[in-house]
């Protein structure tokens, strides 16, 4: 009885932590609006590596803490671990950008 009520605590547990996780205008699954607005005000011309730092730097200033980016011109899987929802991945203008917070 232990083991079965420590399995569904875990499990409800898990399930909370991605209450705040949503689809986004992209169809891909972002889980902190400021995170979204930086990331889709830092995306602005071809560069790349540049989007990323911008993005970076962005999601660092307004919220706190270190974060990972990845910037593509396709579409690309992901398997991340984020902390407190802080994790978001979008698309513009043929842009895929993701960012998260190890």
């Amino acid at each position: 009885m232990r083991s079965f009520c420590l399995l569904v605590c875990l499990v409800s547990a898990a399930v909370l932590a991605q209450d705040n996780c949503y689809i986004n205008d992209s169809g891909f699954t972002c889980c902190n609006k400021e995170l979204e607005a930086a990331m889709k005000g830092a995306m602005a011309g071809d560069d790349l590596l540049g989007a990323a730092d911008s993005i970076q730097k962005g999601a660092e200033g307004s919220l706190g803490g270190k974060f990972e980016t990845v910037v593509a011109l396709d579409d690309f899987a992901y398997k991340s671990h984020f902390k407190e929802g802080k994790s978001c991945k979008i698309e513009k203008n043929g842009q895929y950008a993701l960012a998260w917070q190890p």
